[in-house]
């Protein structure tokens, strides 16, 4: 069943697509389904090549959109599970879910990573293998038995691109490790206070992703 998944999920248009067993990292109220279906769909390199100088409208009409089209990606996907007898939910692309709007009920990049899809950046960013961090994820929990992937560390080394060209100075510059928070690596109030602050004209200043722009991994190099 899942081959037939992730064959209807890459005619739908999703290009990174991976399983992974979430059982020791959900949350308590979603441990009945403890398995992920990681999907992600490549941003446009014509419109975040042009974020490096700071967000413009067109990448917040696109973030939008490449959500849109993941949350009915996923939705189709957690239908599929569930007429094939399993229980199933879709995590939205873009969701938060907490007081300081600043995180959502499951990190994507948790599954991704669980199923060896790449790795996790300075930036906090998760790093695809095939197009660097310029994808948006979704996921899909449900309690088909599934396996992860292999884990792969961190490949930043020296580079601290991302460090530099943080406009706020959010990013800390830290290689990642299983052993740190998110908070360890970037301060994801600050990052969201200076959006608001300095790109309310675009997209109420709820996008910026030049970190994403400037990341080596990205653009042509993955082409």
């Amino acid at each position: 069943m899942l081959e037939v998944i992730e064959k209807q999920m890459q005619a739908l248009g999703i290009d990174v697509f991976g399983t992974s067993d979430c059982s020791e990292v959900v949350p308590a109220r979603l441990e009945k389904t403890p398995f992920a279906i990681t999907l992600g769909v490549r941003l446009a390199d014509a419109v975040i090549d042009e974020v490096a100088q700071g967000p413009t409208k067109l990448y917040f009409h696109h973030y939008r959109t490449a959500n849109a089209f993941l949350d009915h990606a996923a939705m189709r996907c957690a239908i599929a599970l569930q007429r094939g007898g399993y229980q199933a939910l879709s995590i939205p692309a873009s969701q938060t879910s907490n007081s300081a709007g600043i995180a959502g009920d499951f990190a994507h990049k948790t599954a991704a990573n669980l199923a060896g899809l790449g790795f996790m950046g300075k930036s906090a960013l998760f790093i695809t293998k095939d197009f660097g961090p310029r994808v948006r994820f979704a996921t899909v929990l449900c309690d088909m038995p599934l396996k992860s992937g292999d884990m792969l560390t961190s490949q930043c080394g020296e580079c601290s691109l991302c460090v530099a060209a943080c406009p706020c100075g959010a990013i800390v510059g830290v290689e990642w490790s299983a052993a740190l928070r998110r908070d360890d690596m970037v301060d994801a109030a600050l990052c969201s206070h200076h959006m608001k602050e300095k790109f309310q004209m675009i997209g109420r200043g709820s996008v910026c992703g030049i970190c994403m722009a400037v990341c080596p991994y990205g653009g042509q190099r993955n082409s």
